[in-house]
Parts: structure tokens; sequence; C-alpha cells
């Protein structure tokens, strides 16, 4: 396949990563008008925040967040909920983001503009991005490995809250090329009524498709002065810091003992804060070798013994079997499953 534009964003973020505040505000809110006053109430005491409070800062850790999604997931057996939930989005009620967005010519600017800056939006995913033939296709890649029906919620909601918000963006009504789901066959009709297209089901990846003539939209918003205005977004994260130190030392990482001597702690403090922040050592270990990983086979010239030995493994039988274990299939077939990136040579990948 042909491709004019590829681009693997490694934008997951964990624990206190700084999150957008409106987010997890129009989450909560969305639960309170699905379900009610009282489980409005409970989630917020679980997560230990004040919506009052939400609306006047600009960040919230991703633990929070993640935990709002949780919670809705938790509230109904419904698999479209993560939709319904955003289908009450409004440009008015995006906080900071409307400064930047204020800034855009096109829907496609729009995108594109949060695709690069994922904390401006929020992501609990990795992406992969492919436009060809006039379409662009958007495929998430689960690298936190969240529960299923967790992740599922997660595309659903951010993308109905995309076609709600490109929507009154640009002020008129637009279908989806396409969507497909990794879960089982399950009534979609707010699906199709919200998007404009019938998902499949059983995908090796949950992702959707629009034409680049939608994205050619101009974008309409009247957005106030004050809406313009784009504030700094300054918050320390702890767990920036530790991925940061782990990246600087690829392919040989620290031990947690190690890493705690770095950043001028014990191994018993560096252990509470991850657990604190809703993450581990092995789970950031593995996102910053998973993400590796993942862009070197997207790029296609490297082997799986080479793959490996860049990453620090001993062996190939090792690495193949740590990425089966973060993706859910070894490397031959998670790029076979990809698809729109073959590999520019034959490579031992395809043994797998």
């Amino acid at each position: 396949m042909n491709m004019s534009l590829s681009n693997y964003r490694a934008g997951a973020m964990v624990g206190d990563q700084g999150y957008p505040a409106w987010e997890l505000l129009q989450i909560l809110s969305a639960i309170g008008r699905l379900f009610g006053k009282q489980a409005h109430s409970d989630v917020c005491a679980r997560l230990g925040v004040a919506p009052e409070v939400l609306g006047h800062i600009t960040l919230v850790p991703v633990w929070q967040v993640d935990g709002a999604m949780e919670a809705l997931c938790a509230l109904t057996d419904d698999r479209e909920i993560g939709m319904r939930a955003a289908a009450d989005y409004r440009v008015s009620e995006l906080g900071f983001l409307k400064g930047h967005l204020a800034r855009c010519q096109t829907l496609a600017d729009c995108f594109y503009l949060l695709n690069d800056n994922p904390e401006w939006a929020g992501t609990m995913n990795d992406s992969l991005l492919t436009l060809t033939d006039g379409k662009l296709r958007v495929r998430w890649i689960n690298t936190l490995r969240i529960p299923d029906i967790q992740f599922h919620c997660h595309f659903l909601h951010s993308l109905g809250a995309l076609v709600v918000l490109g929507r009154e963006l640009c002020g008129q009504a637009f279908p989806l090329g396409s969507i497909a789901l990794t879960e089982t066959s399950h009534p979609c009709a707010f699906i199709e009524s919200l998007c404009g297209v019938t998902p499949s089901f059983g995908a090796p990846f949950c992702e959707w498709t629009v034409d680049a003539g939608v994205l050619a939209l101009p974008v309409t918003y009247a957005f106030s002065d004050e809406e313009r205005r784009e504030p700094e977004l300054i918050q320390p994260s702890y767990i920036y810091q530790v991925l940061q130190q782990l990246k600087i030392s690829m392919p040989v990482l620290p031990t947690l003992n190690e890493l705690a001597a770095r950043l001028g702690t014990s191994e018993r403090t560096l252990r509470r804060k991850l657990a604190e922040n809703g993450c581990s050592f092995q789970l950031l270990r593995d996102k910053v070798r998973s993400q590796a990983a993942i862009a070197l086979i997207i790029e296609g010239r490297l082997s799986a013994e080479d793959i490996a030995e860049s990453l620090g493994f001993t062996d190939v039988s090792h690495f193949r079997a740590s990425f089966k274990h973060w993706l859910g299939a070894p490397p031959g077939k998670f790029q076979r499953l990809i698809g729109s990136y073959p590999p520019t040579e034959p490579s031992s990948l395809s043994s797998d």
C-alpha cells in the first residue's frame, strides 16, 4: 500500500501525568446525566475530586480520568456507553483547548494539533495513522494493557467526542468512513446514529477512518477573544521524571534501586510513589520498551534479532515472549496485523 503520510504516536499517559481537567469534568457530568446525582457523587468521592474546582484548573492526574472511565464502565452493561457519554460535548466547555483550536483553519488542523500534542486532549493509548487514497485511518494500540472493556470504552468516548466537536467546529454534519472494534458483535444503534456508519467487529485493532474531504472542512465556530487565550500548562509530573530516566537509559534499563538513586530517593519510597499514582516500575519499563519495539517494527528495517539486540534483550526468544506479553501477539503477527506497514525487506519477524 502506498502512503502519503504515516505516523506512530507513542502518547499513552500514566500515573500523575497531566490530563485535561475539562475531560474529567465532562466524564463526571456524563455519569450524572446518564446515571443520576447519587452515582455522580459516589464517583467524585471515590476519586477525591470536586466538580466545582475542576472548572478552574487545567490539568489533573491521568489516574483520576482512568478511574472515572472505569466507574462509567462499571455502572452499566451497555457496550456503547463510551460514545453515549461523549454525546453532550460542547466546544464552549473545552477549557484551555479552545485557545489552541481557535488558531485552526480546518478540521485537519484541529486533528493534527491534538495528535501532535496529546497533553492538550489526553490519551490512554498509542496510535498509528495512515493517510492514503484520500482517507485517514487512525488505529489504536493498547500498550498499557488496559482491560479490554475499558479500552473499548475509551476508544468510543474519544471517537464520539471527535465527531460531536468536529461537527460543531465546522457547523455541519459529516459521516465517518468506517469503524472497527475488537469486541464481539453487539447492538450498535447509537454508534450508527451518531457516526453514520455501521461498525465491524472482531477486528485486530480498534480503528476509524474518515475521508480527507471531511478533514478539509473549514472551522466556522466563532471563538470569543477570551477563548482565544492560550494558558501555559505547567504541572510537575513524578511519573514523567521516571519515564525520562528510563528513556535516556535505553537499551540497558536501570534496576529499581538504581533508578531510586538517580532520583535521590529510596527504593521503598519510589515504589510507594509509583503505587500512589496507579502504576508500577514494571509497567513503566514495559511501556518504554514496548513503544520502542513498536516503532522499530513499524519502520520495518530490522529483523527480530536486530530489534531484540537494540532493546537490550539477551536473545530473540525473550524479546518475542516479552512482546507477546505486552501486545498480545508476537512481533511477526503484530506486524502482519498492522498490515499497512510491511517490512522493506523480508526479515525473521515473519517467522513468528
